[in-house]
């Protein structure tokens, strides 16, 4: 028994193990020599490498981009310059792709409130159609809510035809008992 829950120990702690890896969330990992300051601003810039980025997570090794950038970054913060001047700068340098998060005036707004719009356009598009399908499904005749009539003669044939197969089976059960 002991041996059972030791097993069983076991394997809830390497669930954990795994569900603590597979679920971490990484926190920015400090550059040595950066403030707090420039981790804050690089987070709100991108990368102009290519690798599509956060200027302070860009993994790529030995990558120049990021590195001058960081450089210049922290070239600027020791010179006390504003945040925002010195985002503004690296908006004139490199353009709006600079940024992080696209801003939430003009054009930025569009970006901000399309992927919601969209949603809800999707969603609207789906509902129309299955109303629409809904409606034009045709009624069966015997299925509740339909208006089709079943005509006699139907009515009779289907009978005939029952009686028909029960008299076959009737006449099979007979054979199989002799």
């Amino acid at each position: 028994m002991a041996r059972q829950i030791n097993r069983a120990g076991w394997g809830y702690a390497v669930l954990l193990a795994v569900a603590l890896v597979l679920f971490a969330v990484p926190g920015g990992a400090e550059i040595p020599g950066q403030s707090a300051k420039a981790q804050k601003i690089g987070k709100r810039l991108m990368c102009m490498c290519g690798c599509n980025q956060v200027l302070v997570e860009c993994n790529h090794v030995g990558c120049s981009v990021s590195t001058a950038m960081l450089k210049e970054l922290d070239e600027r913060i020791a010179r006390n310059e504003p945040e925002d001047l010195l985002i503004q700068s690296f908006v004139q340098q490199y353009g709006e792709k600079v940024l992080a998060q696209p801003p939430t005036t003009n054009f930025g707004l569009v970006a901000w409130i399309m992927p919601f719009f969209a949603l809800l356009l999707g969603f609207l598009a789906v509902r129309v159609l299955l109303l629409r399908w809904r409606h034009q499904m045709p009624a069966v005749a015997g299925m509740p809510g339909s208006d089709a009539e079943i005509s006699p003669e139907m009515l009779a044939r289907a009978r005939r035809e029952m009686e028909l197969e029960e008299e076959m089976d009737d006449s099979g059960r007979k054979a199989g008992k002799d």
